[in-house]
């Protein structure tokens, strides 16, 4: 196993869940991220806008671990990606909360059971969560719907429910690529809200997304992703940009 660095466990310690520095990543031949610079940290919301396309998906799968920066240095939970081995990325991953763009369920499990599979997996039994995951229920507004199977639940439950499953492992970090698509409005900007609200409980959060007017929906810092670059909104410039 390769040994921690130091420096970067004393990163975390301070809050920072991530530090990508001029990170690049793809598929096969195609480059999609270009010299990426990217920090998120406890306790705080990052909001990664841009156009269809742009690379946000591929840069929360990069986030997850699901895909390999090609170079620079991905350090995520004080753990530089690019050389750990195979226990430390799970160690990682286990880390992770992770709401999909469309998420997907075993579709004749309850709700309940859906968002208590992370807990099974990792061998919890029924007794030692089942109140946890009836608070996560009440958290994200599913209700009775909890007990029904997935297959009969609507759009915004379904994706209430995938925000719950991500949110039972209690996860440092939790990533959500467009968790708004396919709602209304004003359903979108409660699920957001719903994201952000675990920033209260020192959680990391990375929402991907092309709406920009969620930065409304609570403090974030904002971060626009085009052509696979990314760069940092400024505070002025965005407050510019609203009137």
């Amino acid at each position: 196993m390769t040994r921690l660095n130091p420096t970067d466990l004393e990163l975390f310690e301070r809050g920072v869940l991530v530090r990508l520095a001029n990170v690049d990543a793809g598929y096969g031949s195609a480059a999609v991220l270009l010299g990426v610079d990217f920090e998120a940290r406890a306790g705080e919301v990052a909001l990664v806008t841009g156009p269809a396309a742009a690379g946000k998906t591929t840069l929360t799968h990069l986030l997850r671990l699901a895909l390999p920066p090609r170079s620079g240095r991905a350090l995520i939970m004080g753990v530089d990606v690019t050389r750990a081995g195979g226990r430390q990325v799970a160690e990682v991953k286990r880390q992770i909360g992770y709401v999909a763009e469309n998420p997907t369920f075993i579709e004749h499990w309850s709700a309940f059971d859906n968002i208590s599979m992370p807990l099974r997996m990792i061998g919890k039994k029924p007794r030692d969560y089942v109140e946890d995951v009836r608070e996560l229920v009440d958290f994200v507004g599913i209700g009775e719907a909890a007990d029904l199977p997935v297959e009969k639940l609507s759009g915004a439950e379904r994706r209430r429910t995938a925000i719950a499953r991500a949110l039972a492992a209690k996860p440092h970090l939790i990533l959500a690529d467009d968790p708004t698509a396919g709602m209304s409005p004003a359903d979108g900007k409660r699920v957001v809200r719903l994201l952000a609200e675990m920033r209260r409980v020192g959680a990391g959060v990375v929402i991907a997304s092309q709406d920009e007017s969620l930065t409304e929906c609570a403090p974030m810092d904002h971060w626009r992703i085009d052509r696979g670059r990314v760069s940092r909104v400024a505070a002025a410039a965005e407050a510019e940009a609203q009137q």
